[in-house]
């Protein structure tokens, strides 16, 4: 029963997030004059035909629940594979000069045209160029429709921060990966969590024996704390270390106590090795008492702040993975670094601990996926929206030179066609990787 509530929350999150995304896209191209023919939950093929508006837009549902989508009137000219008496292939702009002087045209079995046929390819032709068509708007136009997105993706984890800010809200992580200065209030690094006491430094360490350790036979368990090596007081791990290395082959004493307030000197004899197998770190605890509550103009201001760079620190995390899956310093950090690429299932597994983590975690979490979605679609990957955006603007941009487009409408589609199957098969592999993860 569980399962199944986590599952549809999942959706739900994922669906709120794409729908505002593709909203993005659709108010954009009604304050343009676009038409937009389907604005689409989710990928095809259609489940059902929700309703028509009053401009002949369909809003549907779909069967895969991947993505969504809006359909613009015509994002690529229609073109035709016909071609001329002599098996030369006629262009749009031929096309409809050998329609109009009634000259004959064949399709690619070298079958004659007919003129009832002409009379349907005309208009479409002449579709092409009418003012609701998105290829004949001033590229600033289009350019605003396709990058619609950046600026809802980023309302809604603002709006999300904004409202945690007023109410309040605690830091669900700390960053312990990757290096930066970014001042990321929900996950900052240890150092500005110590800085802001949401961590609290206290003396000593801690330690947690590996299983059939020295440490584990000598009796240590795990989170005790460390007070005294060789009635030396330990603060940091390095200390703690240099005390193990100049008593390598000797016996020493270590002054611990635990979550039973027991309070005993232990003795190890170390190996020639001096290591006893044990995970240590600085005795730094949470402080629960921590939180962040703001009046609402300044939870506007930190909301905007934490959004831009939450966006900055998804960037660095990429390239962390990428530096890592391509240049590792060793095995192990490639072998993480591609344990780390997660989406589809990892959102539903990982939803499961966020439900029981509260509604807060869930909307800081909710925030955070919609911010994902903003940078994965500033990737110059094609079929991606800054990709498209990118033909946009060297397609002008070559028009104004040289009076004629860098890429064809025909380039483009193959282009964006292609890397939409790569990009399917990458989220089948991505899956696959999550499942594995769960399984095993």
């Amino acid at each position: 029963m569980w399962i199944f509530l986590w599952i549809i929350v999942a959706f739900v999150i994922f669906s709120v997030i794409v729908l505002v995304h593709e909203w993005g896209h659709f108010k954009s191209a009604r304050i343009f004059w676009v038409k937009v023919e389907e604005f689409g939950l989710w990928i095809p093929p259609r489940a059902k035909k929700l309703f028509t508006d009053k401009k002949w837009t369909i809003f549907s549902l779909n069967w895969l629940p991947l993505w969504g989508f809006v359909k613009l009137t015509w994002e690529a000219p229609k073109t035709f594979l016909l071609y001329d008496k002599d098996k030369k292939f006629l262009d749009n702009e031929a096309l409809e000069k050998y329609i109009s002087e009634k000259k004959d045209i064949f399709d690619k079995f070298w079958d004659k045209i007919f003129e009832e046929d002409k009379k349907e390819i005309l208009r479409i032709l002449e579709g092409n160029k009418a003012d609701y068509n998105l290829t004949n708007k001033p590229a600033w136009q289009q350019s605003i429709i396709i990058l619609a997105w950046i600026f809802m993706n980023f309302v809604l984890a603002f709006l999300i921060f904004f409202i945690l800010f007023m109410v309040w809200v605690k830091p669900i992580w700390i960053n312990t990966k990757i290096p930066t200065n970014l001042e990321v209030k929900l996950i900052p690094t240890i150092s500005q969590a110590i800085e802001k006491w949401i961590l609290e430094k206290k003396d000593w360490i801690r330690i947690s024996p590996a299983e059939w350790s020295l440490a584990q036979k000598s009796w240590l368990n795990k989170d005790d704390v460390i007070l005294e090596v060789n009635w030396q007081k330990v603060n940091t791990n390095q200390e703690f270390l240099s005390i193990l290395w100049e008593n390598k082959s000797k016996e020493i004493t270590i002054k611990r106590t635990c979550e039973t307030d027991c309070n005993q000197n232990i003795s190890i004899k170390l190996w020639q090795d001096w290591k006893i197998w044990a995970f240590i770190w600085e005795n730094i605890i949470f402080n629960e008492n921590f939180k962040y509550k703001y009046w609402p103009l300044d939870s506007a201001k930190y909301a905007f702040l934490e959004t831009k760079n939450q966006v900055l620190l998804t960037f660095k995390w990429m390239w962390f993975l990428l530096k890592n899956i391509i240049s590792p310093q060793t095995k192990e950090q490639r072998t993480e670094a591609i344990q780390s690429v997660s989406w589809p299932v990892w959102i539903v597994s990982f939803i499961t601990n966020t439900l029981s983590a509260g509604f807060i975690f869930l909307l800081i979490i909710w925030a955070i996926i919609s911010i994902s979605i903003w940078v994965f679609n500033l990737l110059p990957i094609p079929a991606l929206d800054w990709w498209r955006f990118l033909f946009i603007v060297l397609n002008a941009f070559f028009k104004k030179i040289f009076w004629k487009s860098l890429f064809s409408s025909n380039l483009e589609i193959i282009i964006n066609f292609s890397f939409i199957i790569l990009l399917f098969w990458l989220f089948i592999l991505v899956t696959y990787n999550d499942i594995a993860k769960l399984i095993w």
